[in-house]
């Protein structure tokens, strides 16, 4: 029996149903949220309720898996999509693991990890902390991330992302759990990702 992990757990893939494969429930800053949108432009109640009236909405037609690559980068919260998902439990909400930039690493690993002042030779901790997500949960929510998401806009690729983006093929080649990309056709960063995935496979 084949099973996805999603909010509220693992289930079998024949449960699947009619699937959204690219949805976001919320993107904020995080970071920017906390210091200066509470109280102003953010309203926590407010915007929870509205998420779960629209995601009503979305099961009344007949939709039953809602896949939301919200990696770091675009505001992940899990927490609060465990509240969501509590009142929609109709649907289920398959989240990932990854980071979402288009030229650095994520700031807390820029001095860990390989080429850095910390690097201790062992496996990139960014990598570990996706293989993390994916084996034992995000944070301390027991939530599991079922897939890998990580971003390629640039046709000059930024070391960061590049970083970013051989930790994102570790944590696959550990897990198996599949990835996704954000590329740009105009620049055709696809043809460079293909190429990056297809040389960590074969290493």
């Amino acid at each position: 029996m084949a099973t996805v992990e999603t909010v509220r757990g693992p289930i079998d893939t024949t449960a699947l149903g009619t699937t959204l494969m690219h949805e976001h429930v919320f993107v904020v800053s995080t970071e920017h949220l906390q210091n200066y949108g509470i109280g102003r432009w953010w309203d926590e109640e407010h915007r929870v309720a509205d998420a779960i009236a629209r995601l009503r909405s979305v099961a009344a037609q007949g939709v039953r898996t809602f896949v939301d690559p919200t990696a770091m980068g675009l505001g992940r919260y899990i927490p609060r999509i465990q509240r969501i998902n509590a009142e929609v439990p109709e649907l289920n909400i398959i989240v990932a693991t990854g980071y979402y930039g288009y030229h650095e690493a994520p700031l807390p690993f820029t001095l860990r990890g390989p080429g850095t002042v910390l690097d201790d030779g062992g496996p990139d901790p960014l990598a570990l902390e996706f293989v993390r997500d994916l084996t034992v949960g995000i944070a301390d929510t027991g939530v599991k991330a079922a897939f890998l998401k990580c971003a390629v806009e640039h046709a000059e690729v930024a070391s960061g992302v590049e970083r970013v983006a051989r930790a994102v093929a570790y944590a696959h080649l550990e897990t198996g759990a599949p990835i996704t990309v954000h590329t740009n056709a105009l620049e055709q960063t696809g043809r460079w990702i293909v190429d990056l995935f297809t040389t960590s496979a074969s290493t």
